[in-house]
């Protein structure tokens, strides 16, 4: 493997990943959000927005 890929995957293993199940026993998203259509998941991104862009730095 060259040194950029290892780097690169580096990079992106050092980020967590959450599972959608995860997400909504901590009740971060409401229960069955995969059903939602996308009308009622762009109304509830934008009453639930947060600046998690900067919490990434």
């Amino acid at each position: 493997m060259s040194k950029k890929k290892k780097l690169n995957k580096k990079i992106r293993d050092s980020y967590g990943t959450i599972t959608l199940k995860e997400l909504e026993e901590k009740g971060l998203v409401p229960k069955n959000f995969h059903l939602f259509d996308r009308i009622d998941m762009n109304e509830y991104q934008l009453k639930h927005k947060t600046d998690w862009w900067m919490r990434m730095r």
